[in-house]
């Protein structure tokens, strides 16, 4: 019975398709058709409960109160999950008086890290695994997929001849690439405060109905907090092949094409302001036409002041076969602001067959690099 249910839902929330090489539309026509994706999407965003993985006594307590300030807004549950280390996982304990040691020892690191406030927590919802924690945590993510995973990032830089690289953790890492779950990356620099609240939130869109579909829970977040949203498109630069170094022609064709779709993004956020200015939420748009979108992004969240970014996974490219988009990743290894990514449940990157179809949206922009 809960097999059909869950088929009904899926069909219910399918995307209506239509073709990409249709003509350009009337900006209401894109709000339209936008709102009703953005609807039928946000029927299959929704999360079970809001998941703190709690291994790391520097900052586990901020990815806790990051995660309690995301559950809140979006009033879903809240649970913490920690990992036993084990030298031999695959056989597991041998000692089982070792093991209660174990256990009581980790209970003891979790109400140190989150305070006496949360004792009810500790003790009803509390998920202790046991194993290798990058594999453990991935496993349990496959098996609850409407969780939403938080982690840190512990996305350190290192140096390497005068070259500075960034990089997620191993269990960041493993959790990205083997889960198909929305996750919270909490990078080390983010706010530690004992209650943590967002007054500014920035949202990369590039057009498509992916990047729109996360648009209801960033509402719900920002209503929640009091927050002002951000809206973020960054025009990717037009390339044509030069005949010559001074071809004055082809100056001139990059000139009105970047005028073109500049035009075409204002209207764009114009219109998706129109759409959402009932939702009781203050609303800001900033469009950049120069360098990389994926620094681009970063430097317009910081020059903002924003305390989250919420990015879906995917955008208008729609590659089923990755986990998520290279300006998402880019985003969730180099980003000093905490990183909501949304992957759209009953997506399988693992397995692409399976994964629902979805529209492209509309043709607005020159494809992105993401």
């Amino acid at each position: 019975m809960i097999g059909k249910i869950r088929n009904m839902q899926t069909k219910s929330s399918t995307i209506v398709k239509r073709s990409i090489r249709s003509p350009l539309k009337p900006a209401k026509f894109y709000a339209d058709e936008l709102d009703r994706s953005s609807r039928k999407n946000s029927d299959r965003l929704g999360f079970q409960s809001a998941v703190a993985c709690l291994d790391d006594a520097s900052h586990g307590s901020t990815v806790f109160r990051h995660t309690k300030a995301i559950a809140d807004g979006l009033q879903i549950p809240i649970k913490i999950i920690h990992v036993l280390q084990c030298a031999n996982p695959q056989n597991g304990p041998s000692d089982p008086i070792q093991w209660q040691l174990q256990h009581r020892e980790a209970c003891d690191h979790l109400r140190h890290m989150l305070g006496e406030e949360n004792e009810n927590l500790l003790t009803q919802d509390q998920i202790l695994l046991s194993g290798l924690v990058d594999d453990e945590l991935a496993r349990w993510a496959r098996q609850h997929s409407g969780s939403l995973m938080a982690i840190t990032t512990r996305c350190d830089p290192t140096e390497n001849h005068g070259h500075t690289y960034h990089h997620l953790g191993s269990a960041a890492q493993k959790l990205l690439d083997s889960s198909a779950a929305s996750m919270l990356f909490v990078p080390p620099e983010a706010t530690g405060d004992e209650f943590v609240r967002y007054q500014r939130i920035v949202i990369p869109l590039d057009g498509s109905c992916r990047a729109e579909s996360i648009l209801p829970i960033a509402i719900r977040i920002a209503r929640h907090h009091g927050a002002e949203l951000v809206l973020v498109h960054v025009v990717p630069k037009p390339e044509i092949l030069e005949s010559s170094t001074d071809d004055k022609e082809a100056r001139e064709l990059l000139k009105r094409v970047r005028q073109y779709n500049e035009q075409n993004v204002r209207s764009y956020l114009d219109s998706l302001k129109l759409r959402l200015h009932d939702e009781s939420v203050s609303i800001k748009a900033v469009i950049s036409s120069e360098g990389d979108p994926r620094d681009r992004l970063l430097a317009i969240a910081n020059d903002h002041q924003a305390d989250l970014i919420v990015m879906s996974a995917r955008g208008r490219s729609g590659l089923t076969d990755i986990s998520c988009g290279n300006i998402a990743r880019h985003v969730a290894t180099h980003s000093n602001i905490p990183l909501l990514m949304i992957r759209q449940q009953g997506s399988d990157f693992r397995n692409p067959d399976k994964s629902p179809r979805q529209s492209r949206g509309p043709g607005l922009f020159w494809k992105s690099a993401h």
